[in-house]
């Protein structure tokens, strides 16, 4: 059952993505302290938890990312405004079978955020299930809970969701809290564990530390890219 709802999303993803690929990126009104990094498995978000944003028409991001568990590595690339294909590697450790895994990550924005609606988006995290815990889709939906004035200082953004297969058919949860011009505060909860985390940014480069369920500390660094 999971596996065909999986297959379900998957197969919304690769004809939704010819759709968009036309389309012309609106003029954004979010805050100057808007950031889109890929999360520590490679597809925009927080530390484990998806987002509904994508990481931008013709935007790039580059990332390695590790905890006590494993040591990653790869690139998300916005093939539209609305699209996005994230491919990476894990090498896990030991006590999680030592292998090296591909990744490969999926996501399209179905709902822009406007004013009065958050931003909605369907994704799949490890398309080829790599990691045997079943592919991760998820429905997430995002916004903005502050005005939305390019000049603010700060700005709060949730997220809710659900996921299933990686993400354990449990709902997915989480707040950023940026503060300008480049320090950002998140948590998450993903598959009934909280993790906690902050992020430094620096022109196109962002560095983030997380604390994974209270028990393993990560780290990650990132650099965006448009071409």
């Amino acid at each position: 059952m999971r596996k065909a709802i999986s297959l379900y999303f998957l197969a919304a993803l690769a004809l939704a993505a010819p759709a968009w690929a036309g389309e012309v990126e609106e003029d954004s009104t979010l805050p100057s302290t808007e950031a889109r990094v890929p999360n520590y498995i490679g597809s925009v978000g927080l530390i484990t938890a998806p987002s509904a944003y994508t990481i931008g028409d013709r935007t790039a991001s580059g990332y390695i990312s590790g905890n006590a568990d494993f040591f990653g590595g790869g690139v998300v690339v916005g093939i539209t405004d609305r699209f996005e294909i994230g491919i990476g590697v894990l090498d896990l450790d030991d006590d999680l079978g030592g292998d090296t895994e591909f990744l490969l990550n999926l996501k399209a924005n179905l709902l822009q955020e406007k004013n009065n609606w958050p931003a909605f988006s369907v994704g799949v995290v490890d398309v080829a299930d790599s990691l045997d815990a079943d592919p991760g889709w998820y429905v997430m939906a995002s916004k903005y809970f502050t005005r939305n004035q390019t000049d603010q200082k700060f700005a709060l953004k949730g997220h809710l969701g659900f996921g299933g297969g990686f993400f354990d058919e449990e709902i997915i949860a989480g707040a950023e809290l940026f503060f300008k011009p480049n320090v950002t505060v998140m948590a998450e909860l993903v598959a009934d564990e909280v993790n906690i985390g902050a992020r430094l940014h620096w022109k196109a480069f962002t560095a983030s530390l997380a604390w994974f369920d209270f028990d393993n500390l990560g780290g990650q660094l990132s650099y965006n890219v448009r071409f």
